[in-house]
């Protein structure tokens, strides 16, 4: 199973290390190239996928793998997120994410989607799910956690001075859910912190704390086992936090405002607290998930429910986010 994902993987990791130098058009060429490489030709069902901006229990199983990748549109900025994940035991996968600008656009900082940086970032994230309990036939009660370490590969615009230094990241978070045949619910949070360089630079990215409860029903005249297709709606509502980021403007020449406006004052440290940072909002809507053979297709839309920026930074009013994944499921063959 695992030699005959190395192609697919190989691939994805040259759009990693290439992707955000490509012209849109042979990027998602590449992409979807990839997600249509089958295994052995043969069709498999597919598993391991949940809801498209919140948290949920889903795991691969032991050998199983997927390639994909994601829309995410938000504030007029557009990202595309290639990711890998493989199943290490029945109940522990382990999966590589990069999703970078495609116009290079600013927009609001903060992780937005569960399972996948909101800035231009490479992350390796495990998910382990710790706890997996039938409470009757076809139900079970479900938690999964993860962690996991990410590093920024693309400057962020921002309108309050020149980009931010790169800084690695910290992410960990929880889920847990009750999961039905017509019915699946889940709650879950996460923190991402970003941790300083301790020389040359010692500027902050601002913090997350995103929440999110998501309702998922099957529909009985769409709720097929393989080789029939199975679709879900989900209403998801997610709720974050994000913190004030930091400039070190000792290393930097002023860090004031990109429109006219005079810097905050440094510290003691030389270290500038930025006023137009971080924020509060809660977002919900309807999304979808289509799967069919090894395939599976989902999107959907949030809308803006409390939208309250810090200072002067834009509102957002919807986020957009979209996704096709291939599955790769070894103990279905």
């Amino acid at each position: 199973m695992v030699v005959e994902c190395l192609p697919s993987f190989r691939v994805l990791c040259w759009i990693i290390s290439q992707g955000w130098n490509l012209k849109r058009r042979w990027l998602v060429l590449i992409v979807v190239t990839c997600l249509l490489i089958g295994v052995d030709g043969k069709p498999v069902g597919a598993d391991g996928h949940g809801p498209i901006f919140g948290f949920s229990t889903t795991t691969l199983g032991l050998g199983d793998a997927s390639v994909g990748t994601e829309y995410m549109w938000r504030s007029g900025a557009s990202m595309l997120g290639p990711e890998f994940a493989y199943g290490l035991k029945e109940n522990l996968q382990i999966s590589i994410s990069a999703p970078f600008h495609v116009d290079h656009g600013e927009h609001p900082a903060g992780r937005f989607m569960a399972l996948m940086p909101g800035d231009p970032s490479v992350e390796v994230l495990l998910g382990w799910r710790f706890l997996h309990s039938s409470t009757g036939i076809a139900t079970r009660n479900e938690a999964t956690f993860y962690a996991g370490a990410s590093a920024l590969t693309q400057q962020v615009p921002r309108g309050d001075g020149p980009p931010l230094a790169r800084q690695p990241g910290l992410y960990g978070a929880l889920a847990v859910g009750h999961v039905a045949r017509s019915y699946d619910l889940w709650i879950g949070g996460g923190y991402q912190h970003y941790a300083r360089w301790t020389s040359n630079v010692d500027d902050h990215q601002s913090d997350t704390l995103l929440t999110s409860f998501v309702a998922g029903w099957r529909p009985s005249f769409l709720n097929g086992d393989y080789p029939s297709s199975d679709f879900r709606i989900f209403l998801e509502t997610t709720a974050e936090k994000v913190g004030l980021a930091q400039r070190d403007i000792s290393a930097t020449s002023g860090g004031g405002d990109l429109h006219g406006g005079p810097p905050p004052p440094p510290n003691a440290n030389g270290i500038v607290t930025l006023p137009n940072s971080g924020g509060t909002g809660v977002f919900s809507g309807p999304t979808f998930l289509l799967t069919h053979r090894s395939v599976a297709v989902q999107g959907g839309v949030l809308f803006a429910l409390l939208d309250q920026p810090n200072g002067t930074q834009k509102h957002e009013h919807y986020r957009v986010g979209a996704g096709i994944t291939y599955y790769f499921l070894g103990r279905h063959k």
